[in-house]
């Protein structure tokens, strides 16, 4: 019984040690890697945070299959991807127009677009809670709405006389 308790505890202590040096890479990746709200991550950037969770992840619990210096290699893989990524967007115009999704166009001129709502998979009720969370009553009152890349919803206001 004795034996089982220490091999117990040695575990806990393990993944312990382990959870706390994941973390803390981790916390000097997102800070080499910067601050942006989910909200403001594109498609690409969501599925290196997917990656990264699961290169984080492994190494804290699967003792047997993943050591520490093969996580820090995985994860280090991932944020050079990343960065990579980020820079090919900035320096070429084509790479971002391969891999950024352009934002839909939702309603023009106080007129829903209902190839853009569709394409959005945003159905009436959905565009109108948007709406009212914007302040607005009627369609009449947009200029201009999109679906922005983030996944927010933009409007631009008609001018009133």
């Amino acid at each position: 019984a004795q034996d089982a308790l220490n091999a117990d505890f040695d575990l806990i202590m393990s993944v312990t040690l382990r959870t706390l040096i994941v973390t803390l890479m981790v916390l000097f990746i997102f800070r080499w890697l910067g601050n942006k709200g989910l909200g403001q991550l594109s498609t690409f950037e969501l599925i290196i945070l997917i990656g990264l969770g699961s290169a984080i992840g492994d190494p804290m619990i699967y003792l047997d299959e993943m050591s520490i210096p093969q996580a820090i290699t995985s994860v280090v893989i991932v944020v050079i991807i990343f960065k990579l990524f980020d820079y090919l967007t900035i320096k070429s115009n084509r790479f971002n127009r391969l891999t950024i999704a352009e934002p839909i166009l939702l309603a023009k001129d106080g007129h829903a677009i209902k190839e853009g709502l569709d394409k959005a998979r945003i159905d009436d009720g959905e565009y109108q809670s948007y709406m009212r969370l914007h302040g607005i009553e009627d369609l009449s009152e947009i200029k201009i709405s999109y679906l922005e890349v983030n996944g927010q919803v933009s409007f631009i206001f008609k001018r009133r006389d």
